[in-house]
């Protein structure tokens, strides 16, 4: 059994503008190395339309905080009307993307109740949910700083990314 929960609401920033997409996934990356954690893909799909490319990516990064807590951080890009254009800097051809991105992360921590006994005897495990909700709440608080500040900071990083993007094409 799992319990779940949000300690990270609803970071959103959007973007519309030239960049590399491929660049964007490389930052995402980057900072899942940096941090420690692992990724896992949710989803990713491409749709071309009359008006460019629409694509959807989906990933989760886990962190493993105790042997009961668990860090998940969710990021959801939608990337609409991603157009391939080809732009001269210093004589020389560039190939970028330009279209709108819209960027949502939430945060989660997963609190796993592992034993055997749990399964035999139900009042057990009634039990030592309401102990752990209601008495020990102090001590499964004391992730919802980390799993948060690492969420924050990676809105910070994508933030930044794109507008790092704005000036580099120009």
């Amino acid at each position: 059994m799992s319990e779940k929960k949000q300690v990270l609401y609803d970071l959103r920033t959007s973007y519309n503008g030239p960049f590399v997409v491929e660049d964007f996934y490389a930052e995402v990356d980057n900072w899942i190395k940096e941090k420690g954690y692992d990724k896992e893909p949710k989803r990713k799909v491409e749709q071309v339309t009359k008006t460019g490319k629409k694509m959807q990516w989906v990933i989760e990064v886990h962190i493993h905080l105790d042997d009961l807590h668990h860090g998940v951080i969710v990021l959801r890009a939608l990337l609409d009307n991603v157009k391939e254009i080809v732009i001269k800097k210093k004589g020389k051809k560039i190939r970028i993307n330009k279209g709108s991105v819209f960027i949502n992360i939430d945060g989660f921590i997963e609190s796993h109740i592992h034993g055997s006994f749990f399964q035999i005897k139900p009042v057990l495990y009634f039990f030592r949910a309401l102990i752990d909700r209601f008495i020990y709440n102090f001590w499964s608080d004391k992730y919802n700083a980390a799993v948060d500040s690492d969420g924050r900071e990676l809105f910070k990083r994508i933030s930044s990314f794109f507008n790092l993007q704005k000036y580099k094409f120009q």
